[in-house]
């Protein structure tokens, strides 16, 4: 009797939530946060975490986090063509700019030239959206954008997204999760399996925005999941979040984070596109 009402609650519990049961059935192993710490304030709007996901199989996968207010926080977009194809590496950003948060952003060529729509400060450096139209290629599946004016932000599919009107946007993917839920047809892709190194921009459903920076050392995480762990509810291990997408990972996964005498580095490699969040000065 007590097996047959289990069951009835995992089949409830599945029907409720279909897109998440089925990243659960695909992954190969399930992993839940471990419940090691917390996230912690380093200055209003700014909090950091170090994340461990245990899995199954007792290998874990570590992430730094940041979690940021964004009415403390301006999101600038950095391309140095100068830089390419060398690039350069978060510190050095975080060096020149001052920027309390640096982080890698899109994938780019061997030339260091963005693959897809890069735009900065008003400055178009690819206005091409690649693959728009075509149901291919969802490793450059969204746009994360920043409206100027009323620094509105967000995640737009490729094919919705307007350029019209935004300061800063680039192009990434695979788009993960939407509205809380995991975006299904990315299972084909070999990254969909595959434990790696990955950098993740995220939004909780109160606005706050999230970096996701895999440590070096340790197992890395496949897209599914990141899906898993990022749409499951807090009380089930999980980050809940409203909306992700996963941008350029591997060696180029890198953050920085300085603030109120904290300082953290995750390194990768030099790349030639960062994202960086600068605090607001008053009135801005």
């Amino acid at each position: 009797m007590a097996r047959r009402v289990l069951a009835l609650l995992g089949a409830l519990i599945a029907a409720a939530s279909p897109g998440l049961a089925a990243v659960e059935d695909d992954c190969l192993f399930s992993g839940r946060l471990s419940g090691e710490g917390g996230w912690r304030l380093l200055r209003p709007g700014l909090e950091v975490r170090e994340i461990a996901v245990r899995f199954e199989d007792s290998s874990v996968a570590r992430l730094s986090g940041v979690r940021v207010a964004p009415e403390r926080f301006r999101v600038q977009l950095r391309w140095n063509p100068k830089a390419a194809p060398a690039g350069e590496s978060a510190a050095e950003v975080a060096k020149l700019t001052g920027a309390a948060v640096v982080a890698n952003a899109s994938y780019f060529d061997e030339n260091g030239r963005p693959l897809g729509f890069f735009l900065s400060g008003g400055k178009v450096y690819n206005r091409r959206i690649l693959f728009r139209g075509r149901s291919e290629a969802l490793h450059l599946g969204a746009v994360f954008f920043v409206r100027e004016g009323t620094e509105a932000m967000g995640i737009a599919s490729r094919e919705v997204f307007e350029a019209g009107g935004a300061r800063e946007a680039f192009q990434a993917g695979p788009y993960l999760i939407r509205e809380g839920r995991p975006i299904m047809g990315i299972e084909r892709y070999r990254e969909y399996w595959r434990p790696a190194r990955r950098t993740v921009l995220a939004f909780e459903g109160d606005g706050h925005l999230l970096v996701l920076v895999s440590e070096p050392e340790g197992r890395g995480l496949s897209w599914c999941e990141l899906q898993s762990v990022l749409s499951r509810p807090g009380a089930q291990g999980g980050l809940g979040v409203a909306e992700a997408m996963n941008l350029d990972g591997g060696s180029s996964s890198q953050l920085l984070v300085q603030a109120a005498g904290y300082r953290s580095e995750t390194a990768g490699r030099s790349v030639p596109a960062f994202l960086l969040l600068v605090p607001r000065q008053e009135g801005q």
